[in-house]
């Protein structure tokens, strides 16, 4: 198999969790990502600083941006929990339906509100609130979801102050009553 060049993968989602006991992983896409998938074609995962490709052996939709992957060669808990909060990649050469005029939508740097799973959440005085576990989608009132609390934060761009993908937080004004 030929490594394609680092910088041509293309970001397409992040493994959120482990799911289960027998390697399978809870995965958010990009909308519309997961039924372009190809079970001939590697996903690509880093691993020190380096791509590893990973074949998917089985994909479960939840939903319109998330499910549950078994990939190849990852078959058990602590290979997926060593997998939670890493990227997904593509070679986007490998699919050519991506640049086809009406595809779904992806960009290498537009951040989808899956991406900020994993991210630490802050409030406006940069007090930590928690990780983000989990973005809700309540018919069309966005909340983000607290791991270990279960606490939810509403998100609107009115509320956003900062995010900052380097350091993987997010800054919104958060009513103190809501933590």
């Amino acid at each position: 198999m030929t490594l394609p060049p680092e910088d041509t993968l293309l970001p397409v989602g992040r493994i959120i969790k482990s799911y289960g006991t027998e390697g399978q992983v809870m995965v958010a896409f990009q909308e519309g990502i997961a039924d372009l998938l190809k079970r001939d074609e590697p996903v690509w995962l880093f691993y020190d600083s380096l791509p590893v490709p990973f074949f998917i052996q089985s994909l479960q939709a939840k939903g319109p941006r998330k499910a549950v992957v078994h990939l190849e060669d990852m078959d058990t808990l602590a290979d997926a929990e060593e997998a939670a909060g890493k990227d997904i990649h593509i070679d986007p050469s490998r699919y050519p339906e991506l640049s086809e005029e009406g595809s779904h939508p992806i960009s290498e740097d537009g951040m989808t509100l899956e991406d900020l799973i994993g991210f630490t959440l802050l409030d406006q005085d940069s007090r930590t609130a928690g990780t983000i576990a989990d973005v809700l989608d309540f018919s069309g009132n966005i909340c983000l979801e607290l791991s270990g609390s279960g606490a939810l934060v509403p998100f609107h761009d009115d509320l956003l102050l900062d995010i900052n993908p380097d350091n993987r937080t997010l800054t919104l004004r958060i009513d103190e009553s809501l933590l």
